[in-house]
């Protein structure tokens, strides 16, 4: 793989990451393309497609930004491969490149690699990255905010309450339709496709 021909995540990458994700629908929030797209700034997200599946990396998120696991901050920084065997995958990784850390592997991944008699054979560690995994909240909780472990929250909605005249409504039908053309203009005044 030839790191040098990734290319910045744009918005016109839409249809290349929704053929991918249609088909191989991400078990982590990190890899859907709105996700993708929000942190592409953050991270400096380079990406390409290699033997039928998208690669996601950051050449320089660990010198900027993040720490690296195994303490060297010139890794590179790849997000799980999305594609049929990312497993496969992520194994000629390793045995291509040097200081590459593979970040945010779903569960189903980790054992599917650990068949793998590659795995093995590369001495692979694997670290569990407790801060960065997707949670679920329950609906009571959110609805009702209880107890200490949501003051925070309350504060938040309080403010949010008190400080803006705010309607809710659900988006559908008509508003639809409003709703992207609120999206296209927002991104006309932004510039959000050279940004």
């Amino acid at each position: 793989m030839e790191i040098s021909s990734g290319k910045p995540l744009e918005l016109s990458d839409k249809p290349i990451f929704d053929k991918y994700l249609n088909k191989f629908p991400p078990n982590i929030s990190e890899l859907t393309f709105s996700n993708l797209f929000i942190w592409k700034n953050y991270y400096d997200f380079l990406f390409l497609e290699w033997e039928n599946h998208i690669i996601i990396y950051a050449i320089n998120f660990f010198k900027n930004w993040g720490k690296s696991i195994a303490g060297n901050n010139d890794s590179i920084f790849f997000l799980p491969p999305i594609g049929l065997t990312p497993e496969k995958i992520i194994l000629k990784l390793f045995k291509e490149l040097e200081n590459l850390e593979i970040h945010r592997v779903p569960e189903m991944v980790m054992k599917k690699l650990h068949t793998e008699k590659e795995f093995e054979r590369l001495n692979l560690r694997v670290y569990e990255d407790r801060d960065n995994w997707d949670y679920v909240y329950e609906i009571k909780n959110m609805v009702n905010l209880p107890g200490n472990r949501y003051r925070q929250k309350r504060r938040w909605l309080n403010k949010f309450l008190e400080l803006y005249n705010y309607d809710f409504h659900v988006i559908s039908g008509d508003l639809i339709k409003k709703t992207l053309e609120l999206q296209l203009e927002w991104c006309d005044v932004t510039e959000c496709q050279g940004n």
